[in-house]
């Protein structure tokens, strides 16, 4: 498989998102060899032949965990590609709420320890 270069890269995201994100362009005035890991790292997982998901439900994925993480430039990225890949406002509640629910079931468990901790 052959490597691109990070001129490739930057041309290839601009293409895809408009612009390079700022992280990236932070990223790349330090190494551009970053262009080249984070493309790398994208045809290893979202853009992988043998990712068993489609486009859209991979970046769906992506987004729920951007949104997660908190990373205001990903979900504003994310959420570009996905309106282009026709993501209604339906979908984008609805996975919005799902990792709402996540959230709140992760806050559950990690109390457990208190709940158990008060009642011994």
């Amino acid at each position: 498989m052959k490597v691109p270069t990070p001129q490739e890269v930057e041309a290839m995201m601009t293409q895809m998102m408009g612009a390079l994100p700022q992280s990236l362009n932070s990223a790349k005035a330090i190494d551009p060899n970053f262009l080249v890991e984070q493309a790398m790292s994208s045809k290893a997982s979202i853009q992988n032949d043998k990712n068993p998901f489609d486009a859209k439900t991979s970046m769906m994925i992506a987004l729920a965990s951007s949104i997660t993480l908190g990373s205001q430039e990903c979900i504003q990225e994310q959420t570009k590609l996905l309106k282009k890949m026709d993501i209604t406002k339906e979908e984008l509640a609805f996975l919005v709420k799902i990792v709402k629910h996540a959230h709140t079931s992760a806050v559950m468990g990690a109390a457990k320890a208190a709940f158990d901790t008060f009642d011994s």
